[in-house]
């Protein structure tokens, strides 16, 4: 999912289910009250079916309640629950070799305005989700559900049924996947109401009349600057929500979020300004001030059909790409501008998914599989790593005649632009990336855009350079890596898609050809072992083509009031707040 704030991955730690526990604030409960909060600027949308950033989550997971839930257990674990269902069903084995789910969903079950849900509301979710003329980013993750690919071609719907009562939800998978019951859990397998859906449109996610749900709390309130949510007494489980109100307010600047939280207007803030990462460490708001682990990885990540380089061929453009991400002293950006436990990335998918064997995925990782990456990131290696990059940018020159390489400084190469999200730890490591890339003779030009108009240059390709940021949707490693495929609308590189559509890799193969195919067969296997080696291949094309240039591991940094009891994260950036209460 994708990431807006820079401070948050170390997750080698306890994780359950895809989640990690966040035990909570401290201070006293309380049966009513409101709690301020912030998670992120204005969002690009709150719709299920096409949210695809953490933000937007968070405000979907207090307004809408899937088949399936996350909850804490008396030890403080994060553990996956039924919401809409009655319980986690085990998958059924088929005549035909296919597997089946048969959801049976509680009784009395309503949205937020006191109509029934019924299973035919989920069936309709699904299909809407997935179908190409929603457009939705993340239409892929339904194609681990038979029909799917009937559905893609325009003549069929997923196996998704509904018994006549509209009691139980049944539904067919090709072959199992581990992480169903997590599918299940996240945002785009939500309800959503049809009637109001095809009366308003879009426009039925933008106003508090016609956003209608079935969670813990309904939209009374839906403006630029705020989102306010109420107690919908018609959530199967209103007994336990005992705040009243919460207010999402909505600010992207660091400074104005820590002041305002300093004076109590904000119980919670999910940013920091980065030049006060230590003192809220040190300092008198040190028992507020939270690091936690996150499933994901901080990433810049390149347009591989800029028109910048429009002339050089696509090796040439690998290589360039490549070349720019090994002038990236990455231990630099995590001591000195994330200064909160990051890890040096040097490889895609994220720390804390494990193989079948119980080893770390990236211990794995790399050409060779031995862990080593698919470049060092030791301190010692960077000035070698440097090396190897002028040594990149001299082979693209004498090839293709398009600019010159002067001891270690490109001349008369492009300018490249580099966007961004406004942000204090952002904007800084544009700023390192335009000054050491500079160093070199690039000419870069840095873009700060509003976090909503940025999602979608990014998703149209209208960029040479941006930062990124992704974390895990469940705990399996093809949730870092389906997003490439070339129909998925999380590819903002274009990986496979335009001019890159043609290109044969080193290997003699076409890229995304290739890729999409391996990641086909990893969603059709039942094979734990061949399914982990296939992402690994994956990955390999991924980075060969130097799309993708890795950061960090990412760490999750928020302040949280001790007024607060009863909040929780999880590692995928979600943020609960529906079972919590405020001291008065």
């Amino acid at each position: 999912m994708k990431m807006r704030k820079l401070l948050s991955v170390s997750l080698a730690l306890a994780m359950v289910l895809g989640c990690m526990a966040f035990a909570g604030c401290g201070g006293s409960k309380s049966e009513a009250g409101s709690m301020t909060l912030n998670v992120g600027a204005y969002p690009d949308t709150v719709d299920p079916a096409l949210n695809s950033a953490v933000d937007g989550a968070t405000y979907i997971v207090h307004t809408f309640a899937g088949l399936v839930g996350f909850e804490q257990d008396a030890s403080g674990k994060l553990v996956l629950t039924p919401e809409c269902a009655t319980e986690l069903p085990a998958p059924v084995k088929m005549d035909d070799g296919k597997t089946s789910y048969t959801f049976k969903l509680r009784d009395g079950l309503k949205w937020s305005d006191g109509t029934a849900l019924t299973a035919n509301d989920f069936v309709y979710a699904w299909n809407r989700a997935a179908d190409p003329a929603t457009a939705a980013d993340y239409g892929y993750m339904f194609e681990v559900i038979d029909g799917y690919n009937e559905l893609m071609e325009g003549n069929g719907k997923l196996n998704v049924t509904a018994s006549a009562d509209g009691t139980e939800l049944t539904v067919v998978l090709p072959v199992d996947v581990p992480y169903f019951h997590e599918l299940c859990a996240f945002p785009a397998y939500m309800p959503v109401r049809q009637d109001i859906i095809e009366e308003n449109g879009d426009a039925w996610a933008t106003k508090p009349e016609t956003f209608i749900g079935n969670g813990a709390y309904k939209v009374t309130e839906f403006t630029q600057t705020q989102m306010v949510l109420e107690k919908n007494e018609h959530f199967y489980n209103a007994d336990k929500v005992v705040t009243d109100k919460l207010i999402f307010a909505f600010n992207s600047d660091d400074a104005s979020l820590l002041t305002n939280f300093q004076n109590g207007s904000y119980l919670f803030i999910d940013s920091v300004p980065n030049d006060e990462i230590k003192s809220l460490q040190e300092g008198e708001y040190k028992d507020e001030f939270f690091v936690t682990g996150q499933l994901g990885t901080y990433y810049v990540s390149f347009n591989v059909n800029d028109s910048a380089l429009d002339g050089f061929t696509e090796v040439e453009k690998a290589k360039i790409r490549q070349a720019l991400g090994l002038m990236i002293d990455r231990n630099y950006i995590c001591e000195e501008i994330g200064q909160a436990g990051q890890v040096p990335a040097a490889g895609f998918v994220a720390m804390g998914l494990t193989e079948p064997d119980g080893k770390e995925f990236i211990e794995k990782n790399g050409p060779n599989r031995d862990g080593a990456g698919y470049y060092s990131v030791a301190d010692a290696d960077y000035t070698a790593n440097c090396d190897a990059a002028v040594a990149l940018l001299k082979e693209v020159a004498d090839s293709s005649k398009k600019f010159t390489v002067d001891g270690n400084k490109v001349v008369g190469f492009p300018t490249l632009t580099y966007i961004t999200n406004d942000g204090s730890g952002h904007e800084a490591i544009a700023a390192y990336l335009q000054q050491v890339w500079g160093n070199y003779g690039f000419d870069i030009k840095v873009e700060v855009q509003e976090w909503a108009t940025f999602l979608n240059t990014r998703k149209e390709g209208n960029y040479s350079i941006a930062r990124n940021g992704w974390l895990g949707d469940y705990n399996d490693p093809i949730s870092f890596l389906d997003m490439w495929v070339s129909g998925s609308g999380n590819n903002d590189c274009q990986f496979g898609k335009g001019a890159h559509a043609s290109y044969n890799g080193y290997d003699g193969k076409t890229w995304g050809e290739s890729y999409d195919a391996i990641i086909a067969e990893v969603k059709s296997s039942s094979d734990a072992n061949k399914r982990f080696e296939l992402m690994h291949d994956a990955e390999d094309i991924l980075m060969e083509s130097g799309a993708i240039c890795p950061i960090y591991y990412y760490t999750d940094i928020f302040m949280c009031s001790d007024k607060i009891d009863g909040f929780f994260a999880s590692p995928l950036g979600f943020k609960y707040f529906m079972y919590a209460s405020v001291a008065e």
